[in-house]
This record gives structure tokens, sequence and C-alpha cells, in this order.
């Protein structure tokens, strides 16, 4: 198995506001889909209360320590270990999506990192923490300035635990 995180986050590290992204970047989202898609995707409650929905093309698992809390196409789990059991000793690519907390705690086991910074200094009331990514070897793999579709220039790197 490979744990991964992936965010987008501002130069001043907010990855939420309001329950949303501060930002509607589509090329970034393509990134997101295509890169998850077929694989497990692993979040915090907030965070899948945020949209709602499950994310179609793969298995949406919800951390919650409400023992009440379900949702139809949706597997619950009480732990980020309870999520990941299933996975571990397969070649599968599991993808921890959110929230912030979840981010700080996958970070000690991730073998991977996809981290879009989006070049802007924005409001928001979700941050996330300032991670030690030094023993991760960095891939830059796209740069995307301003245009008609995206208010922000951001950069996606991919990080692989040396």
């Amino acid at each position: 198995m490979w744990l991964s995180l992936i965010y987008a986050r501002s130069e001043n590290r907010v990855i939420g506001k309001d329950g949303g992204l501060p930002w509607r970047l589509p090329d970034d989202f393509r990134h997101f889909k295509t890169t998850t898609m077929g694989c497990p995707v692993v979040m915090g409650r907030r965070t899948f209360e945020d949209h709602q929905s499950v994310l179609p093309g793969r298995t949406n698992i919800v951390l919650t320590r409400d023992p009440d809390w379900s949702f139809e196409g949706v597997t619950v789990c009480r732990s980020l270990d309870d999520a990941l059991t299933p996975y571990r000793g397969t070649d599968r690519e599991v993808f921890v999506i959110g929230g912030a907390g979840l981010f700080a705690a996958a970070l000690p086991q991730a073998d991977r990192v996809y981290e879009t910074v989006v070049h802007a200094v924005v409001d928001g009331d979700v941050r996330l923490p300032d991670f030690d990514l030094s023993r991760f070897e960095p891939e830059v793999l796209m740069e995307h300035a301003v245009d008609d579709r995206h208010p922000y220039a951001f950069t996606v790197t991919r990080y692989d635990r040396r």
C-alpha cells in the first residue's frame, strides 16, 4: 500500500473557508480527480459533510467517532489505522484528502504527498500545519499561470519519501 496525501494550500497555508475551498481552479480540480480516480480516499467527517456527496469512482472512507453516523455509499471507520488495514500488503494507493488534523496525523506514515501551492495569500478558517517535507524528494508536476479560468497561479508538486 502507498499512503498519499493530496491537498491544495495557499502561500499562507489556508486550505478552507466556510466549509469549502477559497478558490476555484478547474485544472487543479482535474488533477485531483484524475490522480485519485479508482483509489480509496480517506477523509474526516467534517470534510465529507462540507460537500455532502460521495466522490464517484473511488471508495469513500469517512473517519468519525460518532457511532451513529452513516451515509449511503460511504465506508465508516473509527481511526486511520482501521481505514488503512484492508489495504496493507497490497499495491493500492490510498489517499488522505482532508481535513487538516487528518493530514497531520497521516504525514508520519505517508509515502507520498501531492501538494498544490496556490500562489496567493487568502482568507480562510482552516490552515494546514507547517509540514516538514525534508525527508521527501520533490518533483514539480505542473506550473499553471493565471488565465481566464484561473484567478491564481499554482504549482503542483509530488513529494516521494526517500
